[in-house]
C-alpha cells in the first residue's frame, strides 16, 4: 500500500474491504517531537477511570483525536455521531513484540469502532504493525480462534497464525504497512493485528485513539490483557467523549471534553444551571447593586461574563457609554427604558420601554443606558463578551426585542421554539435568540454543542445538569459540555434562548453548506483550528475571512 495516501472516500471503502487503511502523514517531525517530549512528562494528568481514559483529561491528546482532518474519514466509516472511547500511549522497546489480538473492547463492534495508531517516535516498517487482511469479517477474535487450536499466543509464530486465518478464510495474509513517525493507520476494532519491534532506532511510541459510532455500547474490561475469554465489568462505564454529532442516542456514558487552559490567567467558565430568588436587595447609597454570577473565558470567546443588577427606582447607573464588550440586557422584572444614543452626552437620545422577558442588544459602537421608571427597584441581567473581530457580513446593529411571550404557535408539541434573530455581530460569527415552550414531562436527551448557550427561564420549572431550577433562572451550556433538560413541573416552562456561535465554527459551516468538496471542506477547518492554535481567539478572524473568500471564487 503506498505511503501518503489521502484519507478521502476510498479509506471507508479499503476498510472495510481489508481492515485497515494507511500510512496517512498527519504530523511533521518537529510536531512529533513535541508530541512525544510531552508524553514523556511525568505531570501529565492521569486517566480518567482506566488506563484508555486520557482523552478525558488531557486536552492536549483530546485536541489530537478531534482533529477535523481526522474526524472527517471516521464520520465516512461511523456515521455522524462520534465517540472517542480510548486514548493511551504505547511504547515498545527494542527486540519487544505485542502478539495477535484484537481489542477486546470492540471485537464485538459490527464494524462500528475504528482506531486510529500514530506513530510518534522511531516508528519504521520494523517497529509498526501487522494486520491479518480481511479479518475483522471473520466473526470471532484473535484470541478466540488461536484458543480454539489451543495455541499459546505469546509463543505462536506468524505462521501458524496465517494458517489458522486462512482455514477460516483463504484469501487471508498478513500485511505489514511501510509507516514512518508522524503517520497514521487507521483499521476496523475487530481486526487482528500484532506488531514488533526490530528497529534499530530504540523504543517505539505510538499515540492509540479509539473510536466508535455513539450508539455502540462499549464494554469496561475487568483489566488491562487480551486473555480469552474476555471478562467485562458493568462499572464504571467506560467514558466517552463526542467528538461529532448530538450523541442522543449514545450507548455509552458520555463525558465533556477537559477544558483548554485558561489564557492570561482567566478563569474558564463551565457549565451551571441556578434559581435567582427575587428580590434582590438594592443598595440605598448607590442606588445600583450588581451581583455577578460568572466571569471567565469560553471554548469560543475571550472573555465573558454576566451579572444582574438591582436598580433603584428613578434612578439610572450612569450616563450613555460604549465599551469593549457586546451586551444582552434582559428584563427581570419592573419597569425600564433603555436608552439608545450617538455620544456620551445623550445625543440623538431614543428610549425604548421594556417589560420583564424583554431584551436589547448593543454592539460595541452604540453608547447607551438604561433608566428605572417605576416605583419600585427593577431587576435586570447582562451578558458581556468580546471576541476576534472578521469580516462575517452586516453585523447585528443595536436592537430592542420586544416579543409577545404568547406568541408561540398553538399546538399540543411537547416542545415547540419560535426564532427571534439571528444574526453575525462584530465578535460573533452568529449571535442566534429564539424563545421554547416545554411541556410538563417533555424534554431532550443530553447532547453537546460547539457553541455556548445562556438560558433565561421565564416560567415553569425543569432539570439540567443535575440541577432544578425555578423562575427565574440562569443556564449556561460551555461549548463542548453535554447537557440535556426536561420539564420536571406541572405546567408549561417558557425560556429565552440565546447561543454564541464563535467565528471558526460559522466560517467552516457555511463553507461546507457550498458544497464544494469534502477536502477543501477539511482542509479549511485543518486551516482554521491551525490558526487558533497559534494564535488563539484573537488575530485568527481575518485568516478564516480570507480562506473563505479565496475558496469562494
Amino acid at each position: 500500500m503506498p505511503s501518503g495516501r489521502a484519507p478521502d472516500d476510498g479509506a471507508a471503502v479499503e476498510i472495510r474491504e481489508a481492515g485497515f487503511f494507511g500510512p496517512i502523514p498527519f504530523l511533521t517531525p518537529e510536531e512529533c517531537g513535541a508530541v512525544a517530549a510531552y508524553c514523556d512528562r511525568a505531570d501529565r494528568p492521569a486517566p480518567l477511570d482506566w488506563w484508555k481514559g486520557y482523552a478525558a483529561t488531557d486536552r492536549s491528546i483530546y485536541e489530537l483525536a478531534a482533529a477535523p482532518r481526522l474526524l472527517a474519514p471516521l464520520r465516512r466509516l461511523l456515521g455522524n455521531d462520534v465517540v472517542l472511547w480510548g486514548a493511551q500511549t504505547v511504547t515498545h522497546p527494542s527486540g519487544s513484540k505485542h502478539p495477535w489480538h484484537t481489542d477486546m473492547e470492540s471485537a464485538a463492534s459490527d464494524g462500528r469502532a475504528i482506531t486510529a495508531w500514530l506513530g510518534i517516535r522511531n516508528a519504521t516498517q520494523c517497529s509498526g504493525l501487522r494486520f491479518m487482511s480481511g479479518s475483522h469479517r471473520f466473526g470471532l477474535s484473535a484470541q478466540e480462534a488461536l484458543a480454539r487450536q489451543n495455541a499459546d499466543r505469546k509463543t505462536v509464530t506468524d505462521e501458524c497464525v496465517l494458517e489458522i486465518a486462512r482455514a477460516i478464510d483463504p484469501a487471508a495474509r498478513i500485511v505489514e504497512p511501510v509507516v514512518k513517525t508522524g503517520e497514521l493507520l487507521l483499521f476496523d476494532g475487530r481486526i487482528w493485528h500484532a506488531s514488533r519491534n526490530d528497529g534499530p532506532l530504540g523504543s517505539r511510541t505510538a499515540l492509540l485513539l479509539q473510536y466508535a459510532s455513539a450508539g455502540m455500547p462499549v464494554p469496561m474490561p475487568v483489566a488491562p490483557g487480551y486473555r480469552w475469554p474476555f471478562q467485562f465489568t458493568a462499572s464504571p462505564r467506560v467514558p466517552t467523549i463526542l467528538v461529532s454529532g448530538s450523541g442522543r442516542h449514545s450507548a455509552n456514558r458520555l463525558v465533556p471534553p477537559p477544558p483548554p487552559e485558561a489564557r492570561k490567567g482567566k478563569a474558564m467558565i463551565t457549565t451551571l444551571a441556578r434559581s435567582i430568588p427575587l428580590p434582590l436587595a438594592e443598595d440605598p447609597v448607590k442606588r445600583w447593586q450588581a451581583y455577578p454570577q460568572f466571569r471567565g473565558q469560553t471554548r469560543t470567546l475571550g472573555e465573558m461574563s454576566c451579572h444582574i443588577s438591582v436598580l433603584s427606582a428613578g434612578h439610572h447607573p450612569h450616563p450613555p457609554h460604549i465599551h469593549p464588550e457586546e451586551e444582552l440586557l434582559i428584563v427581570l422584572d419592573g419597569e425600564v427604558e433603555v436608552e439608545l444614543a450617538d455620544d456620551p452626552r445623550g445625543a440623538g437620545s431614543r428610549r425604548h420601554g421594556l417589560k420583564p422577558g424583554m431584551f436589547s442588544y448593543y454592539p460595541t459602537t452604540q453608547h447607551h443606558t438604561i433608566h428605572n421608571i417605576g416605583a419600585q427597584p427593577t431587576t435586570y441581567l447582562m451578558f458581556k463578551w468580546r471576541g476576534g473581530i472578521a469580516d462575517m457580513g452586516e453585523p447585528l446593529p443595536a436592537s430592542i426585542f420586544e416579543y409577545d411571550r404568547a406568541g408561540l404557535p398553538p399546538g399540543p408539541r411537547p416542545m415547540q421554539m419560535r426564532l427571534l434573530f439571528q444574526q453575525a455581530t462584530s465578535c460573533l460569527g452568529k449571535l442566534h435568540a429564539h424563545l421554547t415552550t416545554l411541556q410538563p414531562g417533555a424534554g431532550y436527551d443530553a447532547h453537546a454543542d460547539a457553541y455556548d448557550v445562556a438560558i433565561i427561564l421565564l416560567s415553569g420549572e425543569v432539570e439540567t445538569v443535575g440541577e432544578r431550577v425555578r423562575p427565574l433562572g440562569l443556564i449556561f451550556y460551555s461549548a463542548g459540555e453535554l447537557h440535556g433538560m426536561k420539564n420536571v413541573g406541572t405546567t408549561a416552562a417558557v425560556y429565552l434562548v440565546f447561543e454564541f456561535h464563535g467565528h471558526a465554527v460559522v466560517a467552516l459551516k457555511r463553507q461546507q453548506a457550498k458544497k464544494r468538496g469534502r477536502g477543501r471542506e477539511e482542509q479549511l477547518a485543518g486551516r482554521i483550528v491551525g490558526e487558533y492554535r497559534k494564535r488563539g481567539i484573537r488575530g485568527v478572524a481575518r485568516k478564516i475571512a480570507k480562506a473563505i473568500r479565496k475558496l469562494g471564487r
